[in-house]
């Protein structure tokens, strides 16, 4: 039987229970510890229950998914047996402090609200707005 992960919010975002990763993914408990883990997000252990803030997770895996970003090789995955993954730089298996540092950042969260589509108003902050005034068109008589 599947249960549904419990979640809590407290108005910073939802803390989700650790089975969710086992889930979405189809991975064991262990091996969402480790996705945890090489990701930097500390657990909350309430009772015997493990939890996850989902803000973060989204965040940090939203800046792993962008253009330009490394490849990123999570725990148990084959493509850390493959030799010509590992000896290349553009992959990686733990996330970095730059990394973490971008998912911080304000802009991410501006980044984020736009993909989704939910709030329309965030594309006219990530817009500069034009210099001087526009320019007058000319009339054309007819």
């Amino acid at each position: 039987m599947i249960g549904i992960p419990k979640t809590f919010n407290f108005g910073s975002g939802e803390l989700v229970e650790l089975s969710y990763l086992e889930q979405v993914f189809g991975i064991s408990r262990r091996t969402a510890s480790k996705y945890l883990k090489v990701l930097h997000i500390e657990p909350m252990y309430i009772g015997k229950k493990v939890f996850f803030s989902l803000s973060t997770f989204k965040r940090i895996m939203f800046v792993l998914t962008l253009p330009g970003s490394p490849g990123f090789l999570f725990p148990g995955s084959t493509g850390k047996s493959n030799p010509r993954l590992l000896k290349d730089d553009k992959f990686i298996s733990e996330v970095t402090p730059e990394i973490l540092a971008a998912a911080g950042l304000p802009r991410i969260l501006g980044e984020m609200a736009a993909a989704e589509g939910r709030d329309p108003s965030i594309l006219k902050k990530l817009l500069t707005p034009p210099v001087g005034r526009p320019k007058k068109e000319k009339k054309v008589d007819e």
